[in-house]
């Protein structure tokens, strides 16, 4: 059996007006996914394996290596489309305290006509690239994406 970690769903609706995915459900508490998200194609950044990219709308101040500043998107992730249709998987780099790097695990569902989103957040978890199939594979089998 494959190991499923603790989680958090949120539900979006597809506001066409916007042209973006805004909250409908969402855990008491769970605040690390923002309320309104963009999906759109990766256009630009080359450094990212997937064709689809899930943000939110929100930046952040950062500095570059060369010391210049800039902005970045504090909430996002490529998505990798899976074997199953509307699924996707992808992750959100979060910092500890200490600065270190955490990869939280995202799997995302669209509805068939793309009206409705469903995110599974899988807190400091993302797979090794050996075990994602079965990974998702899990959440599909016990319905819980």
């Amino acid at each position: 059996m494959t190991y499923l970690p603790a989680s958090n769903l949120v539900t979006f609706t597809l506001d066409a007006n916007k042209g973006r995915y805004i909250m409908a459900t969402c855990e008491p508490g769970f605040t690390l996914v923002p309320e309104e998200t963009v999906v759109e194609n990766r256009l630009f950044n080359e450094n990212i394996n997937a064709t689809i990219i899930l943000r939110g709308l929100e930046t952040q101040k950062k500095i570059g290596p060369d010391g210049r500043s800039g902005r970045s998107v504090k909430f996002f992730t490529g998505l990798q489309p899976t074997e199953h249709k509307g699924i996707y998987l992808g992750n959100v780099l979060t910092f500890a305290r200490n600065g270190g790097r955490i990869l939280n695990g995202v799997v995302v569902r669209f509805s068939s006509d793309a009206r409705r989103m469903t995110l599974r957040y899988f807190p400091a978890f993302y797979p090794y690239p050996d075990a994602r199939r079965a990974f998702v594979n899990e959440l599909v089998r016990r319905g819980l994406i």
